[in-house]
């Protein structure tokens, strides 16, 4: 990632509607006119840039083999009939294709995926082409990391919620790990509920006990209806967000879903005759 704050680089997203063709030409509308172009991929393999490619575990098989195909063989023909080399021995066009590119030295291939499973439902990047790169895990940072981040996007608050905050987020995902919560809390998340205290807290002048709660439900909205949110609010309450669990509960109701109020309405009877009354 520092190697591509350095050069000029390119980025594309991938997902699961990727596709060959996308990776390596996208279409673009000029003079009233469809014509293609060449992909992030290719502009920065000919241009010597630095490519970054987030969400690649997202892509099907094909494209994830394409990748492979350009890093590992050094090859990759485009469809417009170029070949796409890194051998500089290749000179003279192969058959099937009509001109030979060679791959700008300075170019770089950076991939950016999640692991496989629940909650990224990706696909298994390691397996499919990881032999084909210099593979690096990027752990969650630690709680002092952390405690400084959340200091960039939450200056006014207290430096001891900072802290606790921090804590109580490294303690989930220490409990994912051990396999008794099933979603991975990441920094996300935790940078979520200090963006929040720091817009919405006391805005009123004064802080309603239930700030941290209203924050936190933000990032639990997903989990709602799952037992386990008594659990992580437990963990909270354990680093000093007191009544944490109770205001969750007054947010989502007792059995962990958004409290509906009793409304009764009433139909009145039309030409047909029909009408009636429904709670």
């Amino acid at each position: 990632i520092y190697y591509n704050d350095m050069v000029e680089r390119e980025y594309a997203q991938l997902h699961r509607d990727s596709t060959v063709a996308s990776l390596t030409s996208v279409p673009v509308l000029e003079g009233g006119l469809l014509t293609y172009v060449d992909a992030p991929l290719v502009r920065a393999s000919v241009h010597g840039r630095a490519c970054l490619l987030d969400e690649a575990d997202k892509a099907p098989t094909e494209v994830k083999v394409l990748l492979k195909t350009l890093v590992a063989d050094g090859e990759l023909l485009l469809p417009d009939g170029r070949l796409l080399t890194d051998r500089r021995s290749s000179s003279a066009p192969e058959e099937g294709c009509q001109t030979v590119v060679h791959v700008h030295e300075d170019f770089r291939l950076i991939v950016l995926a999640n692991r496989p499973g629940y909650p990224f439902h990706g696909n298994a990047l390691f397996r499919e082409c990881g032999d084909a790169f210099t593979p690096v895990v990027v752990e969650n940072p630690d709680v002092d990391s952390e405690e400084d981040l959340l200091a960039a996007v939450a200056p006014s608050r207290p430096r001891d919620e900072r802290r606790r905050l921090a804590g109580a987020f490294a303690e989930l995902r220490a409990r994912h790990e051990a396999g008794s919560l099933s979603y991975p809390f990441s920094m996300r998340e935790c940078l979520s509920v200090a963006r929040d205290l720091e817009a919405y807290a006391g805005r009123g002048g004064e802080e309603d006990p239930g700030d941290f709660a209203r924050a936190l439900a933000n990032v639990l909205a997903h989990d709602a209806y799952a037992p386990a949110r008594g659990a992580i609010a437990d963990v909270f309450e354990a680093h000093g967000f007191h009544d944490a669990k109770e205001h969750l509960a007054s947010l989502f109701g007792d059995a962990g879903a958004p409290a509906v109020a009793h409304v009764e309405i009433e139909y009145a009877e039309g030409d047909d005759g029909e009408g009636g009354r429904s709670t």
